[in-house]
């Protein structure tokens, strides 16, 4: 009963937070479609999952293993929506191609199952062993949720990796959002062992709702953040002397003319090169509020600060490269990273080259390489 409330609650929150992230988009916030698409699915999933969980599956025999198709569906679609939302670089194409080919290697191998007619799949349902273990159901069960923490492992350690190219007050949503994703994968871990020691019902409930929960608190955080951000720029365009463009969305006039001086602040080798650049800084320097400067930098470029910060110290890499004999940790350093590794994990990214060959292969210098 507590868990139809709970997801029925649900389902209505995943509606109201699809529209929102939906509308989102049209404040300038890049990408915030996406969060809205994912959870616009989320609340089929909990349509689904009420329908199980109240004991009526056998009105709707359809919706049989659907579940599990979503299960396995809802980690990869998530990754994708959050990733493209706080200006992560894109997923490199193993990474992509792979938690795309599991949902979809389930649905292929289950076409004949979802072919069939509502009374062979309610025999089938019936035949299936229950609360065991090794029954069909739960190693379902314990596949989705292990598949989720690959997923969510990943994606941790992509944030993790773009953290360590920026100062640390650089990209603090990413890093509040990894701790996020931490918390997740130490509950998909759990539910793992719970699946083992209690298979069944109950176990697939924890799992679900606890999930669910996960994400519904994300999302009601971030539009917190969201409101706050939006009073702290109330207050700083109040203290603006130029008063007409204190509009949220930015007409494409005014776009241009605050893109074309963000674009120049950027070419700013100095300023591009420096180590401890960070949002604050350049939104200061534009005379803007950190909100502003992010939906100017995504509507104007079309990527994210994080991102166009990224393509412009690897350009400056590549010139150094190959027109001067320094070390490979002294360009990195003199570029913005802060670290080898940092430096070579992002140019190797964006090139598919180590500086190292980018450099034997592009190098103009006839004089010996220090690697």
């Amino acid at each position: 009963m507590i868990g139809s409330i709970l997801l029925g609650a649900g389902f209505m929150q995943s509606v109201f937070l699809g529209l929102y992230f939906y509308r989102q988009e049209n404040t300038g916030r890049q990408f915030s479609r996406d969060l809205g698409y994912f959870f616009f699915f989320l609340s089929l999933i909990m349509v689904s999952n009420l329908v199980y969980f109240s004991g009526n599956l056998f009105e709707f025999p359809h919706l049989i293993k659907t579940g599990y198709l979503f299960g396995f569906s809802i980690a990869p679609f998530f990754s994708f929506a959050v990733t493209r939302y706080f200006g992560i670089p894109k997923e490199k194409q193993f990474w992509f191609g792979l938690f795309l080919l599991v949902p979809i290697l389930f649905f292929v191998f289950h076409i004949p199952f979802f072919l069939s007619s509502g009374e062979d799949k309610i025999r089938s349902l019936t035949n299936i062993p229950q609360n065991e273990i090794f029954s069909e159901s739960n190693q379902f069960q314990m596949m989705t949720l292990a598949f989720s923490l690959v997923v969510f492992f990943r994606t941790y350690y992509r944030f993790r990796l773009v953290l360590e190219e920026f100062s640390e007050d650089f990209y603090w949503e990413g890093k509040l959002f990894s701790r996020y994703v931490l918390i997740l994968i130490f509950w998909l871990f759990f539910c793992i062992l719970f699946c083992i020691f209690f298979p069944g019902r109950t176990s697939e409930s924890i799992s679900n709702l606890g999930f669910s929960i996960w994400v519904l608190g994300f999302a009601w955080h971030r539009i917190y953040l969201d409101q706050k951000q939006n009073d702290t720029n109330q207050s700083f365009e109040k203290n603006q002397i130029i008063t007409k463009y204190q509009k949220s969305y930015l007409a494409e006039e005014r776009l241009n003319e605050l893109g074309k001086n963000l674009e120049n602040l950027l070419n700013n080798k100095e300023l591009i090169l420096d180590g401890d650049l960070n949002l604050s800084k350049i939104s200061e320097i534009l005379g803007l509020s950190p909100h502003t400067t992010s939906q100017v930098c995504n509507r104007y470029y079309g990527q994210g600060l994080i991102e166009v910060i990224r393509n412009k110290r690897i350009k400056f890499a590549k010139k150094a490269l190959t027109e001067s004999n320094l070390p490979v940790l002294r360009i990195g350093f003199d570029v913005g990273f802060n670290s080898k590794n940092a430096f070579i994990r992002a140019f190797k990214d964006l090139t598919n080259l180590t500086p190292s060959d980018y450099r034997k292969k592009f190098s103009t210098e006839p004089k010996e390489r220090n690697p």
